[in-house]
């Protein structure tokens, strides 16, 4: 169950020997309380910057394309996206074949794509096949598409700061520790207790290494890359 605004507010309040709050009194929260609910935030904007794909904040999202156009925006809350899982879905009005849409820079798409579909014109519309990264941050598809075909892709989401009080945090109940460490700092910082604030931030640093090996340093296959390099043998005649 996600822990929500008000609990991990009431937490770090209950840790601080203060008066907690309930729903009615969340919203006008003034001095302390509301320094509480800036630290929450404060702490969970530190975990997310800390690491750019965390498991926890990737999400899926479906885009359906539109006929003649080549490149699109990014969701407002992408952070980063993820470029291998860009997957171009059947469509049944037009019986495509679903398939992986392959990655290519963009100068790759100026060189060796641009060309031909501004020669090709509108005959050359037809499924995409390839994917590429703009120089404005968007994403473009090459062939231009000839129907709304629908492309899905993943994406790491930087979620905007806790509100109301029943807004619930992305980062995983488990580590709901680490954001009232993180808090804390904040509180101790507010407080001009700078020795304290150091102790909690120690505190705070190690969670988050916890949280980067439990979540982000084990993973499930390693890709090497050596490179390999063709081997000459002498001819003796």
């Amino acid at each position: 169950m996600a822990v929500t605004y008000l609990q991990l507010t009431n937490e770090l309040l209950r840790r601080l020997n203060e008066v907690v709050m309930d729903e009615t009194d969340f919203a006008t929260a003034r001095n302390l309380q509301a320094l509480a609910k800036d630290a929450v935030n404060s702490a969970i904007r530190e975990i997310l910057h800390s690491a750019q794909e965390w498991p926890f904040a990737i999400t899926t999202y479906t885009e359906t394309l539109v006929v003649g156009t080549k490149e699109y925006n990014f969701q407002s809350d992408m952070s980063s996206v993820d470029w291998d899982s860009f997957y171009l879905k059947i469509l049944t009005a037009v019986d495509n074949a679903p398939a992986k849409l392959r990655l290519i820079t963009f100068d790759d798409y100026l060189t060796n794509y641009r060309a031909n579909e501004d020669l090709a014109g509108t005959s050359g519309r037809t499924a995409p096949v390839y994917v590429y990264q703009t120089q404005e941050s968007k994403y473009g598809v090459s062939p231009i598409p000839d129907a709304a075909y629908e492309v899905e892709y993943k994406y790491w989401t930087f979620p905007s700061d806790l509100s109301v009080s029943t807004d619930t945090t992305i980062i995983p109940e488990r580590f709901k520790n680490v954001i009232i460490d993180g808090a804390m700092m904040y509180m101790m910082l507010f407080r001009s207790n700078e020795q304290s604030a150091v102790i909690h931030k120690d505190k705070f640093d190690t969670g988050i290494r916890m949280m980067r090996r439990l979540l982000l340093d084990d993973p499930v296959s390693v890709r090497s890359s050596f490179i390999l390099r063709p081997v000459f043998y002498p001819r003796f005649f």
